[in-house]
């Protein structure tokens, strides 16, 4: 496994990421101790960055993650969110005001059974809290000794600005693969103020996996079928790859994938994963896994580089497809 100095801080992460939304049980049936001993190989095959939040399962994903690393605590990254808050029914809200974060860290610290989280995330802007209150809470969790870094996870280059006016941002977490790729606009600016890039959904949600045809159809309880939100807003980009012209048109294109993946002797998930990493910008590609046998395919896609006659062709395919 190889490993990338993420933005002006001094943590060096796995190029591959264990994502631990699965983990919570918010992504169709999982296993506790499946999902513990998949952990505990991403740590035998060298990951070191692991990524949570709060909201994962409204806290069971930092409990599990907490008993698959036990003792190797000290060898792992660990990254969790925060910023958003659930009722009894399991709606959630935007809150990234000071009482909330200064909670949420605690509680997160708790769950996890450690006294300082590496890098914590505000999960998603909140409207009706300034930026500078909830950088500021940020800035005293940092001084306290209970937060290493911080990050922020779906925000717009406008919200970093008005972040960076009272502290440093260091990382940003955006959706990055080879169908959502607005992000691309954005790499110099995290470029030049010291912001490295953590990437989630390289596989596009198992869009880039391979696994469906033009006739898939999603139930209703799957985000993907879009019947989940109301009022999707900013998820509305990540619903859209599923649906109407634009989703028969994304499988033709992974159909195409599959067969230069094949040539390279790859399947078109790793393919996918590779090219996320060809952008030096990306620090980690964050990638989920509910069993160890998923794990290590995904590990499949970091260790190798794509040439560039191979991402020509490939990003040809990517501009027909729009």
């Amino acid at each position: 496994m190889k490993y990338r100095k993420l933005g002006n801080t001094d943590l060096e992460l796995s190029e591959i990421g264990f994502g631990c939304w699965a983990m919570g049980g918010g992504w169709g049936k999982t296993d506790d101790m499946e999902s513990i001993t998949a952990a505990r190989r991403a740590l035998n095959l060298g990951i070191n960055f692991f990524d949570t939040a709060d909201v994962y399962g409204f806290g069971h994903s930092e409990h599990i993650l907490a008993r698959a690393l036990g003792k190797n605590r000290k060898n792992a990254i660990i990254a969790t969110k925060g910023g958003l808050v659930w009722d009894d029914h399991g709606c959630l809200f935007r809150c990234g005001s000071r009482h909330h974060l200064i909670n949420a860290v605690e509680a997160s610290l708790k769950r996890l059974k450690t006294d300082y989280i590496d890098l914590y995330q505000i999960h998603w802007p909140d409207p009706n809290t300034s930026f500078e209150v909830t950088m500021r809470a940020m800035d005293d969790l940092v001084k306290s000794g209970k937060v290493r870094y911080v990050g922020v996870s779906n925000f717009t280059r406008k919200q970093m600005n008005e972040c960076l006016k009272v502290r440093q941002i260091n990382s940003l977490q955006p959706p990055y693969n080879m169908f959502m790729r607005d992000i691309e606009k954005d790499f110099s600016f995290c470029k030049k103020n010291g912001i490295g890039i953590i990437t989630y959904g390289p596989l596009a949600y198992g869009l880039l996996t391979g696994k469906f045809t033009k006739e898939t159809k999603f139930p209703e309880s799957d985000w993907r079928s879009g019947m989940l939100f109301p009022d999707p807003g900013d998820w509305q980009a990540h619903i859209d790859i599923f649906h109407g012209s634009q989703f028969k048109r994304n499988v033709r294109t992974v159909e195409k994938l599959k067969q230069i993946a094949k040539k390279l002797g790859k399947t078109v998930g790793q393919l996918s994963i590779a090219w996320v990493l060809s952008n030096p910008e990306v620090a980690s590609a964050i990638v989920g896994a509910k069993r160890p046998s998923q794990l290590e395919e995904n590990v499949g896609g970091a260790g190798w580089k794509l040439s560039r006659d191979e991402k020509i062709k490939i990003n040809e395919l990517l501009i027909r497809n729009i």
